[in-house]
């Protein structure tokens, strides 16, 4: 797989990013086409691209760049939905589908409550509908006039799904816990996971501790009132990454981050077995 799903502050720092690519690109099979700035901007200040249920990232390729974005919709429910949007110019060449393997591998190994992940598409959606069955997803569901259509007649919907335990009859289906252990960080770090004590509770074990930068000792339940009283900060930058697996189930991280204006070297100890629980953490200011 080469595509790269990373986590998008649409509120916040990624909101121009985001308003420019859904307002310049067209989705022809989509309710909205094109929407206009001030729809994005709605939708956005609704939560409709990141809240405690959803969670927004962008399709990043290695040699094409940034490629989409997609949703993960309804995700504390046991059945999550996906929205799928690749730029034009990046259609047709097989992206879709590793773009919906790594969201079905994302929301199978972050969210322990899904059982069934969904996507919707229109019946005359031909690209998209071979998309879902490469993929092995099933079509369940044909909904006639189920799908609005800008100045003309309803087209029927049709609904394909996963479950979770037929992602988990692929064998590179397996969680890989360095790719888990290296998402779960980024996600840390994310001002919408930042500032939500649920999804925080699920990222750090019971028994987490932290030091921080003043050499202070955290506890969980300590680290979750401070950060969701503080104000998310906003873009962060991550270099001079390293991971070593250093037990069963147990990788340890190392990175180099700029963030809000300060530059720290971290250590992270994230437990997979097989859903990511940091179990520790650190922060040393650079220079220091």
């Amino acid at each position: 797989m080469t595509v790269h799903l990373v986590p998008l502050d649409a509120a916040g720092t990624d909101r121009e990013e985001l308003r420019r690519f859904l307002t310049t690109e067209t989705f022809p099979f989509h309710v909205v086409a094109r929407p206009t700035a001030d729809q994005v901007d709605a939708a956005i200040e609704a939560g409709a691209w990141g809240d405690a249920d959803t969670e927004a990232l962008w399709i990043d390729h290695p040699e094409y760049g940034r490629v989409g974005v997609l949703r993960l919709e309804d995700l504390n429910d046991p059945t999550a939905m996906i929205d799928l949007r690749l730029a034009e110019r990046w259609r047709g060449r097989g992206l879709g589908a590793e773009a919906l393997d790594a969201a079905s591998d994302r929301v199978f190994e972050t969210r322990a409550a899904v059982l069934r992940f969904e996507g919707q598409t229109r019946a005359d959606n031909v690209a998209m509908r071979r998309t879902f069955s490469r993929c092995e997803w099933t079509q369940e569901a044909s909904y006639r006039d189920g799908w609005p259509v800008e100045g003309g007649e309803p087209l029927t919907s049709v609904a394909y799904a996963i479950l979770r335990r037929e992602r988990g009859r692929d064998a590179a289906a397996v969680p890989d816990p360095v790719r888990l252990a290296w998402e779960s960080e980024e996600l840390l770090l994310t001002p919408t996971v930042r500032g939500d004590a649920a999804r925080l509770r699920e990222l750090l074990a019971e028994d987490f501790a932290e030091i921080g930068q003043s050499g202070r000792r955290w506890t969980r339940s300590e680290i979750i009132a401070a950060q969701t009283t503080d104000t998310p900060g906003g873009r962060f930058e991550m270099s001079e990454r390293e991971a070593r697996v250093v037990g069963p189930d147990l990788v340890l991280l190392h990175y180099r981050l700029l963030l809000d204006g300060r530059d720290t070297r971290r250590s992270a100890l994230w437990r997979c077995d097989p859903y990511p629980r940091c179990v520790f953490h650190q922060g040393t200011a650079v220079g220091t």
